[in-house]
């Protein structure tokens, strides 16, 4: 079997330990830049080691737009571009199709050279990794995405881009254990409901040494103008100011707040929780993956207010509540289009979440987690993208199925195991938790899990094809 790893960013650093738990594997690594591509020369037992900026300058020049397009019109560009969340948005239409299909050429010379049975991709949150994930479904490569469950430290793999739950589901025995576990979880959720905690709560043990960035701030930013001007000219992930940003957002963050405050207190003038029944939006952080990949409509979401607006029965007021991340980061002219639109109702920042959604007649969101706290409180949602959630959901629908709460956190833990895959640098605790060698182990063998059960799922089906 042979397991091709997109090592985005700092990701490598932890999927390149992964080979100490894969006996009998074949696995290589796709880099999507420079640090990767570093890191992954530093794991011998790689096979393949495929560096997406190699020679792409000369590939960029030289690529034939229209016969990529023509070769993968299967592949919905488009689709692909809207992912971006920053980055490419600023340059011509015209750059951006020549990048992608550049981008698109380099992943096949890559994928025909070391012919992957699949493909782990740890996040799709750039235009390169979805790429990497539609052009593997192309060439009949699995692609497996990492999922968390969001209400548990619970992880699980998924063959989807919106992060569904695996089709062999159904085929996997239930336990009581579970059945047991998932009334527990939601009697104590619901006699104490609070924000789910994502704070990884994993034993710890043994740790990999040497996983802590070695280079200091200088050095990073001297690599990355060598970069910019050389062989990643064309990486626009490689922004020095958002660098710059991020590495002082200590500083920047207070003064954000504090201007937020003030437009918060004289221009939006949040009102207070309505005394009789409403809905509830809380907006999204934005741009984010959770929206851009499968649910790309909505990256506007004033788009979403209006449809709740639109769709919805009744005249109620629509509280909406600004996403704590994003303070002093939208432009004025989006709360401005809110505030004028009539029975949209700003609450005050602070108001907690978890109150509202109690409150609330109807919960809406496009993936976010406020709706997986509506159905565990029993409150009515509409959620408008898809995700494990709703295609659950539909799912049991059709064959009349039970749908509760119980039934779902049950599901929920029968495919997922306790490990966690995120990028390093959150803190030196995450990283513990991130870099123990029983994490990693625990990934690989839920990985080589998902690998056999998706396997013995899909044989049948080709018989009978």
């Amino acid at each position: 079997m042979k397991i091709a790893f997109y090592m985005m960013g700092g990701y490598a650093k932890i999927l390149r330990r992964c080979v100490d738990f894969l006996p009998g594997v074949e696995a290589s690594a796709v880099c999507p830049n420079w640090q990767s591509y570093k890191e992954a020369e530093l794991e011998p037992r790689l096979t393949d080691i495929g560096y997406l900026y190699a020679n792409f300058n000369e590939l960029f020049d030289q690529i034939d737009v229209s016969g990529f397009c023509e070769r993968f019109s299967s592949i919905n560009l488009y689709e692909v571009l809207l992912v971006d969340k920053a980055h490419f948005k600023n340059r011509t239409g015209d750059y951006q199709l020549r990048y992608i299909c550049a981008v698109g050429q380099r992943l096949l010379e890559i994928f025909e050279k070391t012919r992957p049975d699949c493909l782990l991709l740890p996040i799709i949150e750039t235009i390169d990794s979805m790429m990497a994930y539609r052009l593997a479904q192309c060439l009949g490569i699995q692609p497996i995405i990492y999922a968390h469950g969001r209400f548990s430290n619970l992880s699980f793999f998924s063959d989807s881009h919106y992060e569904l739950l695996p089709p062999y589901l159904e085929s996997l025995e239930s336990s009581e254990a579970d059945d047991i576990w998932a009334q527990a979880f939601i009697e104590d959720y619901r006699a104490r409901p609070a924000p789910f905690n994502y704070r990884p709560a994993l034993e710890g043990g043994d740790v990999y040494p040497d996983f802590q960035e070695k280079h200091g701030s200088l050095f990073r930013l001297l690599r990355n103008v060598w970069l910019k001007t050389g062989v990643e000219k064309h990486n626009r992930m490689i922004r020095l100011w958002i660098s710059f940003q991020v590495r002082f957002q200590h500083l920047f963050l207070p003064v954000r707040n504090f201007l937020y405050g003030l437009k918060e207190k004289y221009y939006i003038r949040p009102r207070q929780i309505p005394e009789g029944s409403f809905d509830f939006f809380p907006l999204h952080f934005s741009p984010e993956s959770s929206i851009n990949v499968p649910a790309a409509f909505y990256i506007d979401q004033t788009r979403v207010v209006d449809r709740i607006l639109l769709d919805r029965q009744g005249n109620d007021p629509l509280v909406v509540k600004e996403h704590p991340a994003m303070y002093g980061f939208r432009p004025s002219g989006f709360y401005r289009s809110l505030v004028h639109r009539p029975m949209v109702h700003f609450v005050h920042r602070k108001t907690p979440s978890f109150e509202l959604i109690r409150k609330a007649r109807t919960v809406y969101s496009v993936t976010g987690t406020a709706c997986l706290e509506a159905f565990f409180l029993g409150i009515k949602w509409i959620q408008y993208g898809d995700n494990f959630l709703s295609d659950w959901i539909r799912r049991r629908q059709a064959r009349a199925m039970d749908c509760s709460p119980e039934a779902f956190i049950r599901d929920v833990r029968r495919v997922s195991s306790d490990f966690v895959l995120y990028s390093p640098g959150r803190s030196l605790a995450d990283d513990q938790i991130l870099f123990a060698k029983s994490n990693v182990q625990k990934l690989s063998t839920h990985l080589l899990f998902h690998i056999k059960q998706g396997n013995r799922f899909r044989k049948p089906e080709q018989k009978e094809g």
